[in-house]
């Protein structure tokens, strides 16, 4: 590791890089400052096993003060290394461990988050990673801020369960005091009859109709992704709780329009919609932007999300003068409690009635083309 004298002018002028490079006091031995792209950090390394300390961010903490802070640790016996883990190995335990008897789809969108975007930390102990290290992989989801802050949520959490008893992996979460790096907008965006219409004829094609069947059930992109063939029985679609947000089944009565589509998927694996590389697994949540994308160019329309194919199938139901109840019971909105104890009744054919008025509806829609 580079070592150097620790000046307020050389501090100043060094460069940092990605891999976040470690430069130490030739002045005070075992003293130094890691420099990230975007932020440099006072470190201290001491003892036989080397551990290292973080003091503060440079210039928040001066190198003075940095510099008296250290000799402070340096002087001081270290305390017994606790037993660490890798990223990889702990993050497989908690996915085990904290979902254990979970019947929503959190856990295995949170598998999905950690898994694939912090895989590049995968080999490294859980001792020596830091906030510098989190933001790295953060960074790098600004262009789609909805899943910067569900793995923002999902890192935290992990580490945040490797501090408790009886693990104590780490002593204290590398994410303490961490920002969210935004926070969650409460959309109003419906798309207009042109501009659903519009988005229809532009999901004609390949797993782009996932996008199809969300403007006719107003399901959850996640939801809909994921759908398989064994869920559909006599006319008849169920997504099993353990695939909806509130862990409830959701059932969706198969009317001519849905059924079409549904009937148009190649018939090569378990799934409506595969994975783009395989047929035994679904198409990710992951996938569904880069099709949305190809969506918006085909039918030139700007300035919706995917969410807004489901707040707009709720508006339009609304607009067809279907009751408030049943419009919730559609979207499979999350019942009140005592609603959910005691109200066990499915309203099969009133969703049928729902839907078969929405399916004539964009029937009459599309031939407005």
């Amino acid at each position: 590791m580079p070592k150097m004298l620790l000046t307020d002018l050389s501090v100043r002028a060094l460069k940092g890089s990605s891999k976040n490079e470690k430069f130490f006091d030739t002045k005070t031995p075992g003293f130094g400052i890691r420099a990230g792209l975007k932020t440099k950090t006072w470190i201290v390394m001491r003892g036989r096993n080397r551990e290292l300390v973080t003091i503060g961010k440079y210039p928040d903490l001066s190198l003075a003060d940095a510099r008296t802070e250290a000799k402070k640790l340096l002087s001081t016996t270290p305390e017994p290394k606790s037993v660490s883990k890798t990223w990889a190995v702990a993050c497989d335990e908690f996915l085990t461990e904290n979902y254990k008897g979970s019947t929503s789809r959190w856990p295995h969108l949170v598998k999905l988050m950690l898994k694939k975007h912090f895989k590049g930390l995968d080999h490294r102990q859980l001792a020596e990673i830091d906030d510098t290290d989190i933001s790295v992989v953060l960074d790098k989801l600004k262009k789609t801020p909805s899943a910067q802050l569900h793995a923002y949520r999902a890192a935290r959490t992990f580490l945040k369960w490797c501090t408790r008893p009886p693990r104590k992996w780490i002593k204290h979460s590398p994410m303490e005091g961490y920002e969210p790096p935004s926070k969650d907008k409460k959309g109003t965006r419906t798309l207009t009859d042109d501009e659903l219409r519009k988005v229809w004829y532009a999901s004609e094609m390949g797993s782009r109709q996932v996008f199809q069947l969300m403007v006719l059930w107003g399901t959850r992109n996640e939801e809909t992704a994921v759908i398989r063939r064994e869920w559909l029985v006599e006319g008849m679609l169920t997504i099993p709780g353990d695939f909806t947000k509130n862990g409830r089944d959701h059932s969706i009565p198969i009317l001519p329009l849905a059924q079409s589509i549904l009937d148009s998927r190649p018939d090569s694996g378990p799934y409506f919609f595969q994975g783009r590389h395989t047929n035994e697994k679904s198409l990710t949540p992951w996938g569904l932007p880069r099709l949305c994308r190809e969506v918006k160019e085909t039918s030139g329309t700007t300035g919706w999300q995917l969410r807004d194919i489901r707040r707009t199938f709720r508006s339009n139901m609304a607009r067809l003068k279907v009751p408030r109840e049943i419009c919730e019971v559609l979207i499979n909105h999350a019942p009140p409690v005592l609603d959910e104890i005691y109200d066990r009744y499915d309203r099969v054919e009133e969703k049928r009635e729902a839907l078969a008025k929405y399916e004539a509806f964009m029937v009459r829609l599309l031939a407005e083309a």
